[in-house]
């Protein structure tokens, strides 16, 4: 039963703030496993754990990001994850899906989300310019090379690439294919994250996050490329922690 979960606790005991974490195409809830022992008793940190990613391999992989949501959206609920105080943080593919995520509990007049963090994503009405999820094979793993997060031993090893491959394509299609012109509106502060030296986006394609709340809207660099997330948690945790207790929980800190 436990692999077919989207999420895993990393033992965080507390009665303060969940944060649900999405990570980028490609990764899993272990981008996440070290951020329990940043964010100190007054959070728990819940990584998304999908078919296809880490001890799921085995599983086919989701290719519609509407399906991801849905089914996500109703693990929250039936594990009554919508029932404290709650933000939702998603990096690159993850900013789409914790978008739409929210969306879903907006709908609800859901009273516990109480923020939305965007890091390394472009706003929603914003597609990838150029995108690589159909590019043939070794086309397809070079342009992941400059990620830096997939070894050429995979590719190289048929027998790995023919199990990682279909993963990534699905999370690289749900990502480069997303677009969003309805200009659906939130009504939590977003914070928006981008690496000084990501080069995949511009500060513009970020910003644009700000015309989708009608709250306050934050914007802040982070020194690194576009998986700063890895290389630079130590600063990602501090803004999160900055944003948190101007804009949503002001009372729990002493």
């Amino acid at each position: 039963m436990k692999n077919k979960l989207f999420f895993e606790s990393y033992d965080n005991k507390n009665e303060g703030i969940n944060i649900f974490c999405f990570p980028y195409a490609g990764g899993g809830s272990l981008v996440f496993r070290e951020w329990k022992n940043r964010f100190g008793e007054e959070f728990s940190i819940y990584g998304a754990h999908y078919p296809g990613h880490e001890d799921r391999i085995m599983e086919k992989p989701l290719w519609d990001i509407e399906e991801l949501v849905d089914k996500i959206h109703y693990e929250m609920k039936n594990r009554d994850f919508d029932k404290k105080p709650f933000i939702l943080f998603g990096h690159s593919l993850g900013s789409r899906v914790a978008y739409e995520l929210s969306l879903r509990f907006e709908e609800e007049n859901n009273k516990w989300l109480k923020g939305l963090i965007v890091s390394a994503g472009r706003s929603p009405d914003k597609k990838e310019k150029n995108p690589i999820y159909d590019l043939p094979e070794r086309e397809f793993f070079e342009k992941l090379s400059r990620y830096n997060k997939t070894p050429r031993e995979i590719f190289e090893n048929k027998d790995l690439w023919e199990l990682f491959e279909p993963v990534l394509r699905a999370d690289f299609t749900m990502a480069e294919t997303y677009e969003d012109k309805k200009y659906r509106k939130i009504h939590v502060p977003i914070l928006a994250l981008k690496g000084t030296l990501d080069y995949e986006m511009t500060r513009e394609d970020i910003e644009g996050w700000a015309s989708y709340t009608t709250n306050d809207f934050y914007y802040k660099e982070i020194t690194g490329e576009h998986l700063f997330i890895d290389t630079n948690a130590k600063e990602v945790i501090m803004e999160i922690k900055k944003y948190i207790k101007k804009e949503c929980f002001e009372g729990i800190y002493a």
